[in-house]
């Protein structure tokens, strides 16, 4: 791949440029949570170039990933201008912060181990109506969470690709027919839990809604579901499963990414300059 533009010198500077110029009216906070739209057509783009919906096939290429890559890149630096009180300092934070990063150590594996340790991935379907409300399913003798509430959700079958498990599992559970076409991508959370499955107790929630379907939702299997109803997402019921909780309240900030479960990273107080 040929790049031929000179390298980027003077980026902190460009960065706020930006700042000032077309993005001069819009405030710090809007900015920081344009980052979560620019990661979702991230998630998009690449999603295109590897075919994993299959109904559109392969119809990204690697310069739309690097594209969308590199305006998360830019979406980020405009705010960290302002936040670290300007383009010096905010080169100077980002320096620190990748001497940082780069000298952590990788953990050790056990002995035989290719040093590969997946987290499980379970799917999501939100069924939105008009009104906003999305489905869910009253959790009825399964083991887990039994009473508490939950979309439909599930597991990845062998051969399945994230969104194909999703339209499987919203059938089974709903006996709704959904089309891949009208997969919108909301959200993946990363979440641990001591009683998590697998070497790292951690499973990759991907969220999807639908705002078409064929069909009456219910609770299709009643061994499993003892009643669908629908809730307000932004005012959900206490006896939401709490992950659930957090995913609704991410997604209605729309944030495409959250984790939950793992110890958060000591932060780094600094104050702009003055």
């Amino acid at each position: 791949m040929n790049f031929e533009t000179e390298p980027c010198d003077g980026f902190w500077d460009d960065a706020a440029r930006i700042r000032t110029g077309y993005l001069a009216e819009v405030p710090t906070h809007l900015l920081v949570m344009k980052l979560a739209e620019e990661v979702g057509e991230v998630a998009e783009a690449y999603i295109g170039m590897t075919g994993g919906n299959p109904r559109k096939g392969v119809h990204k290429t690697v310069t739309d990933v690097l594209d969308e890559l590199a305006d998360v890149i830019l979406s980020a630096a405009v705010p960290m201008v302002d936040l670290a009180g300007g383009p010096d300092q905010a080169s100077r934070y980002l320096a620190r912060r990748l001497d940082r990063v780069s000298a952590r150590e990788t953990a050790g594996v056990p002995a035989g181990s290719s040093g590969w340790h997946g987290s499980f991935i379970a799917p999501h379907v939100l069924l939105r109506r008009d009104d906003g409300k999305v489905l869910m399913l009253r959790r009825h003798n399964t083991g887990y969470r039994d009473g508490w509430l939950a979309p439909p959700a599930g597991r990845i079958e062998p051969g399945e690709d994230v969104l194909s498990a999703a339209i499987r599992e919203a059938r089974e559970e709903t006996s709704v027919t959904l089309h891949h076409d009208d997969a919108v991508f909301c959200h993946v959370m990363h979440r641990t839990a001591p009683t998590l499955p697998g070497p790292c107790h951690a499973i990759s929630d991907y969220w999807f809604t639908f705002d078409r379907w064929v069909g009456d939702p219910r609770a299709a299997e009643p061994d499993k579901a003892s009643e669908a109803l629908w809730i307000d997402p932004a005012s959900p019921p206490s006896d939401l499963i709490p992950y659930c909780a957090q995913a609704l309240a991410a997604i209605g900030r729309g944030e495409a990414f959250s984790v939950r479960g793992w110890a958060p990273e000591p932060t780094e107080a600094t104050a702009p300059a003055g």
